[in-house]
């Protein structure tokens, strides 16, 4: 028998393949999104809520009160009048005087007493004295906090002559109080020691000129009263990248932004919350209003009694102070918050009593601990998603027709439809097919949580370029075009952490292939 010469029919039949099963929770979708400073958080409630956090730290204390070096010039004058000292006359002759000095401050703000961490109080002199004199100048309030002694100021000095001499600052305590025209000063003593010898003479039109100058101090403490100043407290861009990868519009029913101060700074504050403002990719700005942004918000600060301690203050952002809602329905891709504050500001309907002492730390600082949180209770429409299946292993170059199986099961309260794209090697488009299939939102109850999916089960036909690219190229798209449920009524839906979205996608082709 000549086998070679017998004709066989065609081979007509299906194949059926899976392309992939792929299971989106409700956080996985999200989490997919490129944003470096986004986290993806869960409620009590079990929603999930996106959450940007930043901090900031405020230490410029020269904001709240500034101390300048300073100098205090004056003279002591003649104790007598001597001219050719007898035997009598001549010897020793003591005389004093009590001294006042200024410590300026910027803004005439009350000091109480400030601890150096260093610095230096140096005397520059220049008699103009015949003869010999001792000194010595204490500086009654300047006290080493050891010893609990006042500095001193001492020198032998020439008859007519001049010389200066300087002291640290460091480990001592200035304590300042108020003169009769309201200045800040602290107080000290001279004490002098005339040498006359016999024949020699003082004329009552002799000096002691002298300078006193702090310079260079730095501080571990000041305390006093300083005044009600406007302060820059924070100023920062958040980016939102977020907003970036999502084409289409997307509301936030209950956005918050908690603004959390620590401030060990012995001050207590108001924020000013009207410069917040975000932008769009399209430049379109929504600037913070409502009643938050018309007055400052009241930041609490330590007692005088509890230096190095932190006292923490909360300001909740949100629809019921604020337009907070419109500037997230921006769709913004940046915030820009610019937060100015009063110092002294009080939380009654007036200002700090004086009597509520203030101080500042070398290691005082206000730090802002900003949380933007968004719950996903939202209404979005126009969302777009993609999901990418690998087509390496697939090989239908005999299919004679060829059909997509597409299966959705969604728990979650959104629906729209597929596009079906193939994609080279380079990601780019080579075949797409629009409006493909659709996956329907399950009814949301009065609860607002969905236990059961929706199920659709759809067949999409491939030929000609189509079935080219299934079998040359490496990917398969599914674009999702998304709105959530009930979206044309305005209506809001919770997305919860279980919630999940399962495609499984399958090829089913026709075979006739020659035997």
């Amino acid at each position: 028998m000549d086998f070679d010469n017998i004709e066989l029919p065609n081979y007509t039949g299906t194949v059926v393949a899976p392309l992939g099963n792929t299971t989106y929770t409700a956080g996985e979708l999200i989490e997919d999104l490129q944003d470096e400073q986004l986290e993806v958080d869960t409620t009590q409630a079990g929603i999930l809520s996106l959450i940007y956090r930043d901090t900031t730290e405020f230490t410029d204390v020269d904001q709240i009160v500034v101390i300048d070096d300073n100098s205090n010039e004056g003279q002591i004058e003649s104790p007598a009048e001597i001219t050719n000292a007898s035997p009598i006359e001549a010897g020793d002759l003591n005389f004093s005087q009590n001294l006042e000095f200024i410590y300026p401050i910027e803004d005439g703000e009350e000091l109480d007493s400030l601890l150096y961490n260093g610095g230096t109080i140096t005397i520059t002199y220049e008699s103009t004295f015949d003869v010999d004199l001792e000194f010595e100048m204490v500086i009654n309030d300047i006290i080493d906090r050891n010893t609990g002694l006042p500095i001193v100021l001492n020198a032998n000095v020439a008859p007519n002559g001049t010389g200066n001499q300087s002291q640290t600052l460091s480990g001592h305590i200035t304590e300042t109080t108020k003169n009769s025209t309201n200045e800040n000063v602290f107080t000290g003593v001279f004490n002098g020691t005339l040498k006359i010898p016999e024949g020699g003479s003082v004329y009552a039109t002799d000096v002691f000129q002298y300078r006193i100058d702090i310079t260079d101090a730095t501080f571990e403490t000041i305390y006093g009263y300083f005044g009600e100043k406007n302060l820059s407290i924070d100023s920062q861009v958040i980016e939102m990248d977020f907003f970036d990868e999502l084409d289409g519009d997307i509301k936030f029913n209950n956005p918050e932004v908690r603004l959390t101060i620590d401030n060990s700074f012995g001050v207590t504050m108001g924020l000013e919350l009207n410069q917040i403002v975000s932008t769009n990719a399209d430049g379109d700005q929504v600037t913070l209003s409502g009643s938050i942004t018309e007055s400052p918000q009241f930041v609490n600060a330590p007692d005088i009694y509890s230096v190095g301690s932190t006292t923490s203050s909360t300001i909740r952002i949100n629809n019921s102070n604020s337009n907070i809602g419109e500037l997230f329905s921006n769709a913004p891709n940046r915030l820009d918050f610019a937060i100015n504050a009063l110092s002294n500001y009080s939380n009654s309907n007036n200002i700090v009593p004086i009597e509520d002492r203030n101080f500042v730390d070398q290691n005082s600082s206000a730090t802002t601990i900003m949380e933007i949180e968004l719950p996903l209770e939202l209404q979005i429409s126009n969302i777009a998603r993609n999901i990418d299946y690998s087509l390496e292993d697939i090989d239908f170059e005999e299919a004679d027709s060829l059909f997509l199986r597409i299966k959705t099961l969604n728990r979650l309260p959104l629906s729209g439809t597929i596009d079906l794209q193939f994609l080279d090697i380079d990601s780019a488009v080579v075949y797409q097919l629009d409006q493909v299939t659709v996956f329907n939102s399950p009814e949301v109850p009065s609860n607002g949580k969905v236990q059961d999916p929706s199920e659709n089960i759809s067949f999409v036909k491939i030929y000609g370029e189509g079935i080219e690219a299934l079998n040359n190229e490496p990917t398969l798209r599914l674009l999702l075009n998304i709105d959530s449920y009930d979206a044309i009524n305005d209506t809001y839906v919770k997305i919860y952490a279980d919630y999940e979205l399962e495609i499984i996608l399958g090829v089913q082709a026709t075979l006739d292939i020659e035997l």
